[in-house]
């Protein structure tokens, strides 16, 4: 059973290295602001992209940049590669999270969270309640922009799933990786 599994997972890695590529469009489509449920947020590439071929070469291509890492990123995907893993923040309001987001597996590490800010004086007497405080105020935060995450897989999800993905979006994707740092 577990070679089944694995061959499925590795079957299936486009997906999520689709939905990066198209998060990425996205991004640079709508100057980073996205509409997440209620909330706008605003996403922005890292300094840190990974390629990957499909296919038994699987060549990877890693592009560090803190600049305009636009015309790699088009050669790459004007060669056949899709963007495997990127270092991504996203902001709401005053409140920023950095992550690696994976799209072969649809992971994400690396989280650095928002600060936690001021402090309740009244738990200061108190450092299992500080401490506790702090916990449940970090698994918020990463509830939080998880959720972020989920609703825009959700949403990629039902948009490749239609027929708008064949007759608008793909020809839209299409052009822009073929302007993409060109």
């Amino acid at each position: 059973m577990k070679e089944d599994f694995l061959s499925v997972v590795e079957a299936k890695r486009f997906l999520g290295r689709e939905f990066l590529t198209w998060l990425l469009f996205r991004v640079e489509e709508d100057g980073g602001r996205l509409q997440v449920g209620d909330d706008v947020v605003e996403l922005a590439l890292g300094d840190r992209v990974v390629m990957q071929e499909e296919g038994e070469k699987q060549a990877r291509l890693t592009l560090f940049d803190e600049g305009d890492m636009r015309p790699e990123l088009g050669a790459g995907l004007r060669g056949g590669k899709l963007i495997d893993r990127a270092r991504i923040a996203v902001t709401r309001g005053e409140r920023r999270w950095e992550l690696s987001l994976d799209g072969g597996l649809l992971t994400y590490d690396s989280l650095r969270c928002p600060k936690l800010g001021d402090r309740d004086a009244a738990l200061a007497d108190d450092p299992r309640a500080l401490f506790e405080n702090d916990l449940f105020l970090r698994l918020a935060d990463i509830e939080e922009v998880v959720g972020f995450l989920d609703h825009l897989f959700a949403s990629f999800c039902q948009l490749r799933a239609s027929a708008r993905w064949e007759n608008e979006t793909l020809p839209l994707l299409r052009a822009w990786v073929s302007d993409l740092g060109a």
